[in-house]
């Protein structure tokens, strides 16, 4: 680990652009632009957004807006994992029905498979492996929850 990794803050920049360096800084706009569409946030949602925009209609001039830079605040900080977990299953199945929490939970269980395919599609080399969870308690609250 770099020494710029070990001096990261909770909450800062995620540990891969702390232990390899941040992007390089881009010029804002310089006045007026032009696009399509524009997204603003270089987070996960924007990103998809806008790769998911470009595929259905290639002609589109798509414009991402980013104070910082793609992948900063909490999108770089996930610690690098896909998680098809639903907060709050039972509450959802409860208030709509046991079928659209299914169809939920499975439309979670795509979406992991969905970035592994468009990785290997883009050749994106994101060191990615499909594995499990392990979900730990360590209070009798969390344990609660869990169960």
């Amino acid at each position: 680990m770099s020494s710029s990794a070990s001096s990261v803050v909770n909450g800062g920049i995620s540990f891969w652009y702390a232990d390899d360096g941040l992007p390089a800084v881009r010029e804002p706009l310089s006045g007026d632009a032009t696009a399509d569409v524009v997204i603003v946030g270089g987070g996960y949602t924007g990103l998809w957004t806008a790769y998911y925009l470009k595929k259905a209609a290639p002609f589109l001039r798509i414009t991402v807006l980013e104070q910082k830079f793609c992948g900063y605040g909490a999108s770089g900080r996930n610690g690098g994992w896909l998680y098809n977990g639903v907060a709050g299953r039972d509450r959802y199945a409860r208030l709509h029905g046991r079928e659209a929490a299914v169809r939920l939970q499975k439309a979670m269980n795509d979406t992991v498979d969905e970035v592994i395919a468009v990785a290997k599609a883009e050749g994106i080399d994101a060191d990615l492996h499909k594995g499990g969870v392990l979900e730990v308690a360590t209070t009798p609250a969390q344990l609660a929850r869990l169960r």
